[in-house]
This record gives structure tokens, sequence and C-alpha cells, in this order.
């Protein structure tokens, strides 16, 4: 498979998925402020943007296994800067709540500040390699 077909696809699957997380959470977010639901209706509702970000990573598994070594040395690469991000934020951020009274940080943002940092890193190890994005 060609690495324009590989990425055709992963866009075809992460893009919807990301609008149906967004959507989603939006959508939890009001019935859970103005609907009168029972906490097992919230959690049901909950399930779909947690399915929605399910379908993102899989996604990026499908799209890392389909394109040749070189451009999987430079996705794996990016993927474990935004770990590495991640890693550095709860840790950084956890010890100054343990430790400072820090107020504290919702995991929430664990999903956005992955993807952004992990998209910084593919941008720039892209270019510092000589890569196709």
């Amino acid at each position: 498979m060609t690495h324009q077909q590989a990425t055709r696809r992963y866009f075809m699957i992460f893009v919807p998925s990301m609008i149906g997380y967004m959507v989603a959470t939006i959508g939890v977010v009001w019935a859970r402020d103005h609907a009168d639901l029972p906490a097992m209706g919230l959690y049901v509702l909950a399930a779909l943007p947690i399915i929605a970000i399910l379908c993102t990573f899989w996604a990026h598994w499908r799209f890392i296994t389909e394109i040749d070594e070189f451009l999987r040395t430079i996705q794996i690469k990016a993927v474990l800067f935004g770990l590495v991000c991640l890693m550095v934020m709860a840790s950084v951020w956890g010890t100054l709540e343990n430790l400072a009274g820090a107020p504290a940080l919702d995991v929430f943002w664990l999903v956005p500040t992955f993807w952004l940092s992990y998209g910084a890193a593919a941008l720039v190890i892209t270019r510092r390699d000589g890569g196709v994005f």
C-alpha cells in the first residue's frame, strides 16, 4: 500500500472519529447539565466519546502498520514524544498537586495534549528527516 493510500484510509476514520468525539463530548456535557438523566444514562452516553477516541487510536495503529519503515519510524518517534509529554505533564503536575497544593488538573486534557504534542513532533521530525507529510 502506498503512503497516499494509507493516509487516505487513516483520515477516512480519524476525521469522523474526532468530529464524533467533539460532538459527543459536548452533547454529554449538555445532557449532564440540562437533562434529568439517571447516572446510568450518563455512563451510557459517556461511552460515545470513548468509542470515538478508541477509533482514532485504532486508525493510527493501522496507519503505522501500513506505511514503509522510514515513515513508520517517524510516526513511532512522534508517538513516543506525545507519550513523553503526557508523562511529564502528569508527573510534574501530580507532584505539584501532592506536595504544593496545586489545583487538580482534569484528566480530560490528556487526549488533546497527546494529539497536539504528537502532531507537532510529527511535523518537526518529518521536516528534519526529509519525510513526506
